[in-house]
């Protein structure tokens, strides 16, 4: 129970000021401010005790600087803590370092006794290594605790006449020990962020590859529920009749008469397989879209004279208005799977005797083309059930025509695939208007 307690202290304090929403190797950083002054003050404290209560025997006098010395590095957590807790991170750095520094320079300057503090240089110098990744902020400080220390040896050396023989070649070692130390960290350093850069390239993959996995499950899901549903009904009729027809149970007038209803069934089957198969591919391999400069107007004639036979059946007067010369840079496979279903939607969706119209804007090198109907219009419910990819859902048409529900999501996907905007712009009674925006050029 006090060994829980105590961790789940030593996490609290640990991690004032790491936001969950900063990078994992910022949280690092703002922990090991927080773990180096806590562990420091710690040990400061606990020498302080041992020295003060436990040698009573040795000189207060020579101690008695190096005990202050310990106190004052026990309080330093605190400015620390605050520091990062109110977003003064590299404040929080810099006061650690400044402050070790300080008093380890200070303290070497008082104690008779050599070399007592001069190793907090290597820690400090060290920390500098671990909490900064901006080379002209690391080789500075670290220049000065090398200066510092060679300082503080300098002094004790100099005060310490036993050992006035060290000051001989005390510069050649002053390098040696911070040029191995700086080697050693430097070469740690690039091992970490080489490890570092691998570890996020997995998780980048195994990301993808989790997404990937998760788009084939969801089409596949798809793809089986369109069959189950919108497709096996029309097949089942189709093969009803045919068994009826074989059995005799219906003359061939009668056939002749229901073989008008099943053509129209089969002619959305037809479509309701194409669309699917174009999605499933889409989806299952990718399609990567081949854009050119493409004319608009003939396209689009191309287009709605297939759509207008449709349009005819039901007296929907379909009518298109674009200029000669309008042009858009796209891949034109994909436009025409685009505005076909847009307007096999717009027909589905609109009662006899109305009217669909498809128009365009060319706007600071844009071109909307716009597709309009008078049609039941669509809610807002069911426009976001519609154009979303968790949701299989489908609706009949003014004739109980069927679908699969993919039309407007895979128009979207293609729009969007050749840099271009899709939206829909609906209200239900009222009819609805759907609008391609894409480029005017490369």
């Amino acid at each position: 129970m006090l060994q829980y307690k105590m961790k789940r202290l030593w996490d609290k304090y640990s991690n004032i000021g790491a936001r969950e929403e900063f990078t994992s190797d910022t949280r690092s950083k703002i922990r090991i401010s927080n773990q180096l002054s806590i562990v420091t003050s710690l040990l400061a404290v606990l020498y302080f005790l041992y020295v003060a209560f436990t040698m009573p025997q040795r000189d207060f006098e020579t101690e008695r600087i190096f005990l202050f010395f310990h106190l004052g590095i026990a309080l330093y957590c605190i400015p620390v803590l605050l520091l990062n807790k109110h977003g003064f991170y590299i404040l929080a750095r810099l006061f650690i370092i400044v402050t070790v520094s300080l008093l380890n320079t200070v303290n070497s300057f008082f104690l008779e006794q050599p070399f007592r503090t001069e190793l907090y240089y290597f820690v400090t110098a060290a920390f500098i290594f671990v909490v900064f990744n901006d080379w002209r902020v690391i080789l500075p400080l670290y220049f000065s605790q090398v200066v510092l220390f060679y300082i503080a040896a300098s002094n004790i050396i100099h005060k310490t006449p036993s050992i006035a023989s060290a000051a001989d070649g005390l510069e050649f070692r002053t390098f040696i020990y911070f040029s191995t130390l700086f080697a050693t960290l430097f070469f740690l350093r690039k091992e970490t962020n080489r490890y570092k850069r691998k570890a996020e390239q997995q998780t980048i993959q195994l990301s993808q590859e989790r997404d990937d996995m998760e788009k084939l499950n969801f089409t596949k899901d798809k793809i089986f529920s369109i069959i189950s549903h919108d497709l096996r009904n029309p097949i089942g009729s189709l093969k009803s009749m045919l068994e009826l027809l074989k059995n005799e149970h219906i003359s061939p007038e009668e056939f002749k008469k229901i073989s008008i209803d099943l053509n129209k069934q089969v002619g959305q089957l037809h479509v309701s397989l194409d669309e699917m198969l174009t999605w499933s591919k889409a989806q299952l391999h990718g399609i990567n879209p081949e854009p050119e400069l493409t004319l608009l107007r003939p396209l689009v004639q191309k287009i709605s004279t297939v759509s207008k036979m449709a349009a005819r059946n039901k007296k929907i007067i379909l009518t298109t208005s674009i200029s000669g010369k309008t042009e858009v840079f796209c891949d034109p496979n994909m436009l025409t799977s685009v505005i076909s279903n847009l307007f096999s939607n717009a027909i589905k969706f609109t009662s006899k005797g109305g009217a669909i119209s498809l128009f365009t804007e060319v706007k600071n090198g844009h071109v909307k083309i716009c597709i309009e109907d008078t049609g039941v219009g669509i809610s807002k419910e069911n426009l976001n059930k519609i154009l979303s990819k968790d949701i299989h859902h489908t609706t009949l048409g003014t004739n109980n025509e069927k679908g699969t529900g993919l039309g407007l999501i895979m128009s979207r996907e293609f729009v969007e695939k050749n840099n271009g905007i899709f939206s829909i712009n609906s209200k239900e009674g009222q009819g609805s208007i759907f609008t391609i925006q894409l480029p005017s050029h490369n």
